[in-house]
Parts: structure tokens; C-alpha cells; sequence
């Protein structure tokens, strides 16, 4: 066998290991979608931020701070057959006056996010958020989700105090988030998670 023809054979049977990983696609269980308590404070306001489709679950979070104000969320999405990931829009309540700090906290590839704990100041009085912590899971080719040994978080030198972990439901993960506010000029005070469970895809 040539050259040629051995390395064709090896594409060929690269494709068909990669297909046969991905062979079961996942998407939304229908009527499975439920949100989570706020972590942190359920503000009197809210904005919501979801996944593009039904086979999306979240892996990413960055967080920015405009003048020590968590103001805008963004997060990338990943497939739950192929792991590519792809960039939503961001989650905006209040402008910049001054610099843009940023910190980013991702659970990893084939990992997605499964239940969140936000970090408010040092003051009793101080619910606004300065950092997160995220929890996750990775997908098997039977459905079962593996929750990950660690969490993963971000933090500002503003964040005093870890407020309690909320978590979606046994079998499910994060498909969206609910930002909450009172004040959209003093950033965000609360983040709830969209959850759905997962069927494989056609059922």
C-alpha cells in the first residue's frame, strides 16, 4: 500500500472514531426547563440571557467590573455533541464611567455549568456581586452527567463574603442566567440559572 493510500485510510478512520464519539446528540428535555433561587438577592429587576438553541449547555462565564460595578455578563455556549463553543450576546445593565476589568471562568471543554455561588462586599449592607463560582459536569454517551471534582471561580479584591451555592436540578444544566438588580447604576445583586434536562436527540 502507498503512501497515499495509508494516510487515506487513517482519515478514514480518524472520521469514523469521531463519529462514533458523537454519535448520541443531546438537546432540552421538553417541559424540563426551571430556574434556580437567586444567588445572591432577587433584585426588583431582572434581565435574562439564554442559550441559542436546544443543544447549547453554558461553559463560560466573564465577568466585567466597570468602577468596582459588576455590570455586564458574558458567557460562551457549548454543543453538547461536537464541544464547539461559540459567543452570546452579553448580559448589559449600566455603563461604563471609568476602566473595564474583566475575569473569565470557564469549567473546560466537554464540561458545562451546572450550579453557581456569587460573592458580595465586605458590609452587611453590601449585596452588590464582585465575584462567582461555578460547578459543573461533564455528559457521557449514555446521557449520565459526572459532576467535576472542582468548581471554578472569579473574584475581585471586593468580594468579602461567599453567598450559598444554588444548583440546579439532579440531571440537568445551566442554559441561561437571570441577572437581578434593584439599581442598574450600581450593577448586579443576584444571578439565577436556567436548568433543562437532557434526552438524546430525536426521542
Amino acid at each position: 500500500m502507498g503512501k497515499s493510500s495509508v494516510a487515506s485510510a487513517l482519515l478514514s478512520a480518524s472520521l469514523v472514531v469521531s463519529t462514533v464519539a458523537f454519535a448520541t446528540a443531546f438537546a432540552y428535555k421538553p417541559g424540563s426547563e426551571t430556574w434556580t433561587d437567586p444567588a445572591g438577592v432577587a433584585g426588583a429587576q431582572h434581565k435574562d440571557l439564554v442559550t441559542t438553541a436546544d443543544y447549547y449547555g453554558l461553559q463560560v462565564f466573564q465577568l466585567h467590573q466597570f468602577d468596582k460595578r459588576a455590570c455586564l455578563i458574558e458567557m460562551d455556549e457549548s454543543t453538547f455533541a461536537t464541544r464547539d463553543v461559540g459567543r452570546l450576546d452579553p448580559l448589559k445593565i449600566c455603563e461604563p464611567t471609568g476602566g473595564d476589568i474583566w475575569k473569565t471562568a470557564d469549567v473546560g471543554s466537554g464540561k458545562y455549568v451546572t450550579a453557581i455561588a456569587v460573592c458580595t462586599g465586605k458590609d452587611k449592607d453590601d449585596k452588590h456581586l464582585f465575584g462567582l463560582e461555578l460547578w459543573s459536569a461533564s455528559l457521557h454517551d449514555d446521557g449520565a452527567l459526572k459532576a467535576s471534582a472542582k468548581s471554578t471561580k472569579l473574584e475581585f479584591p471586593e468580594c468579602k463574603k461567599w453567598q450559598p451555592k444554588q444548583a440546579c436540578p439532579t440531571g440537568s444544566v445551566a442554559t441561561g442566567i437571570r441577572g437581578y438588580f434593584d439599581d442598574p447604576n450600581q450593577g448586579l445583586d443576584g444571578i439565577a440559572l436556567r436548568c433543562n434536562a437532557l434526552e438524546p436527540r430525536g426521542k
